[in-house]
């Protein structure tokens, strides 16, 4: 452990004294983490997952040039991390993101995604304002008119992970449009490569993983090794699942997870991912927010029994 989380936290709160653990960076788990040790809580990073560029970018260098010519009448952006994947590709082919998108109306799948983008100097033109997935972006989107297209003749530049599922692509196929994925970053275990992680610092505002945010240089990050025995010792309170591929890695890292520890989903595709690898959630973010996902956490764990709020923490130590 780099360093003692209590530095981090407020000495009461709602969540006073309860070990969070965020299975992200500390520059990308410091809005989180803020949010969380203002409430009381003691989060700590765990790395599970990381990101690198995929081994030949020139499909994605393509499809830029082509965005910045008005060759899309759309791009869709479904998560931060493509927001870094697409500025870092901007800037090797010398223009900025914004440049490249002016000229093209942009969908997020989220409000974290669509304020990263805004902050980055782009018009966010549709956001789904009930299930921020794939699932509610595509309830969102309009169907296709028929008849003369206009610029971009019907196409939609949907960069992604190179694991991300087709619900969108699909989706989006079946409401009359060219839905074009192409792979902007490979998800792959921490750490990545140095010489193909992506580095790009977004301008978002604090409280986005996106940026590092205030607090991430006092965020200590826990081992593998570290978390499973505090965990198997009671020591830890929750831990929250960001995506699919962080809940397939932490049931590989930590096969023997006590039930004690109350598991937070972002979005319903983690959730639907943790219930086929049997992983019990106690609580889903409504909102992929900083608050939301602090407000999951409370909801998750057991209501304290009694005494001071930092008894809390011996609380979610109990029996499911």
């Amino acid at each position: 452990m780099a360093a003692s989380p209590h530095a981090f936290a407020h000495p009461a709160g709602p969540l006073a004294g309860v070990v969070v653990v965020l299975p992200r960076s500390a520059d990308r788990a410091a809005g989180m983490a803020a949010e969380l040790a203002g409430r009381g809580a003691l989060p700590l990073a765990m790395p599970l997952i990381d990101f690198e560029e995929p081994e030949s970018t020139d499909a994605l260098d393509e499809a830029l040039v082509q965005l910045g010519r008005g060759g899309f009448e759309w791009l869709v952006v479904t998560s931060i991390t493509t927001v870094r994947a697409l500025k870092q590709r901007a800037a090797v082919l010398g223009t900025p993101l914004a440049e490249l998108a002016r000229r093209t109306k942009v969908a997020a799948v989220g409000s974290a995604s669509a304020r990263a983008l805004r902050a980055e100097g782009l018009a966010v033109d549709l956001v789904p304002d009930a299930s921020m997935d794939a699932v509610g972006l595509v309830a969102a989107w309009p169907p296709r008119v028929a008849g003369p297209a206009p610029d971009g003749t019907g196409r939609v530049l949907m960069p992604q992970a190179d694991i991300a599922a087709p619900t969108l692509e699909q989706g989006l196929a079946a409401k009359g449009w060219d839905a074009r994925a192409v792979v902007a970053y490979h998800t792959v275990d921490y750490p990545a490569r140095a010489d193909r992680r992506l580095t790009a610092v977004l301008a978002a505002a604090h409280g986005d993983d996106g940026a590092p945010g205030r607090g991430a240089a006092e965020l200590a990050e826990l081992s593998v090794a570290d978390f499973n025995r505090t965990a198997a010792d009671g020591g830890i309170g929750a831990v929250v699942l960001s995506s699919p591929s962080v809940v397939r890695r932490l049931h590989e890292v930590a096969p023997a997870l006590p039930h004690r520890v109350r598991l937070v989903a972002i979005g319903n595709s983690t959730a639907d991912e943790a219930a086929r690898l049997g992983l019990p959630i106690a609580a889903v973010a409504a909102a992929p927010t900083p608050a939301g996902i602090a407000d999951a956490v409370a909801a998750a764990l057991p209501a304290p029994t009694g005494g001071p709020a930092h008894e809390q923490t011996e609380s979610s130590r109990g029996p499911s």
